[in-house]
């Protein structure tokens, strides 16, 4: 019995610790309405179940604790007699399961205050329209097939530029060596899908349905980028994107690879020191604690069970989680 509840404990403690506070708000001018509220996958898209309250103005908010992983959202008003709308590609957006533009949100470890965003708008957009720089590494050192000509990314374009149209060669990479391809890119403001290639469409990522930093329509599930400033984004060769909150306000910008792994997850930032790292597995129980001091650190997988395991890690701007897999 005894060791019954401290199970019960820990997956309590667990639960407990996993939610961050969330603040939504949105400015409802031009909008004719009763009460507003934010549907999405964490309310099973419920009309009703969290309404915003007026605070100043037409701006409206809430704030709900979430656990951390990946939600579409969208704010609407009297139990779904309105809702935003938006248009596929609209940079604080993604479009996913066959067609629905939704916002998107990324939970990791940390309280956030979503910038207020007008109803129907991106608030990136008022306030840093582009164009954009961006830039891509990727790992292929664990690439199995041979690269011939190029490493490619292949994606959408937008106003007649952006990642090639899917057209195989047309972006290619730059090999920098120890297997490490990179490209930098100018994009303008708009969330583009893609994938990574080798010699133009010989080879190709695959990915599965709901792999983290990825979407699916009509059964094809690429990776994505929201351009809504200068990004810096570090890939592993056919790795699903472990998204965070830092990522993408691009505070942090944490880099995980390999993921999932074997023996070890090599974590990286672009220009913070990493000052302590605890792992815990998915019963809360903490199984490694560090202090690298480093901006590159690796983390020892090699005698860990295989599973899942949460990584919060600490740096001077504050603390954030990643999900780390051991094969």
């Amino acid at each position: 019995m005894k060791k019954i509840t401290l199970l019960f404990s820990l997956l309590i403690s667990f639960a407990i610790t996993a939610q961050n506070n969330i603040t939504f708000s949105v400015d409802m001018t031009g909008q004719s309405f009763t009460q507003p509220y934010v549907s999405g996958g964490f309310n099973g898209w419920s009309g009703t179940d969290n309404p915003l309250t007026n605070t100043t103005g037409n701006i409206w908010e809430v704030t709900l604790p979430l656990a951390d992983g990946e939600y579409e959202y969208k704010f609407s008003y009297d139990d779904w007699f309105g809702q935003e709308a938006f248009t596929q590609g609209d940079v604080c957006t993604i479009t996913s399961g066959g067609g629905n533009n939704n916002r998107s949100l990324v939970v990791g470890g940390a309280a956030q205050i979503l910038p207020t965003a007008p109803f129907s708008g991106c608030a990136e957009s008022a306030t840093n329209p582009g164009p954009h720089t961006l830039i891509v590494n990727v790992d292929m050192s664990a690439y199995a097939g041979s690269i011939g000509t190029a490493v490619n990314i292949n994606g959408e374009n937008y106003n007649g530029q952006g990642l090639g149209a899917w057209c195989g060669p047309c972006i290619p990479l730059t090999d920098t060596g120890s297997g490490m391809w990179s490209a930098t890119i100018p994009l303008e403001e708009f969330t583009y899908q893609f994938k990574m290639t080798v010699d133009g469409w010989t080879d190709q990522e695959g990915f599965a349905e709901f792999d983290p930093g990825t979407v699916t329509n009509n059964g094809n599930t690429n990776r994505y980028v929201q351009m809504y400033g200068d990004r810096t984004i570090n890939l592993v060769w056919n790795a699903p994107q472990v998204l965070n909150t830092k990522d993408l306000n691009s505070t942090i910008g944490f880099m995980v690879y390999p993921n999932p792994s074997q023996n070890v997850w090599n974590v990286k930032t672009k220009d913070q020191i990493i000052k302590t790292v605890q792992v815990f597995d998915v019963l809360g129980k903490k199984v490694m604690n560090m202090k690298p001091n480093l901006s590159d650190v690796s983390i020892d997988a090699s005698t860990l069970p295989k599973g899942l395991y949460f990584a919060k890690m600490t740096t001077d701007l504050g603390s954030n989680s990643v999900k780390l897999i051991k094969n």
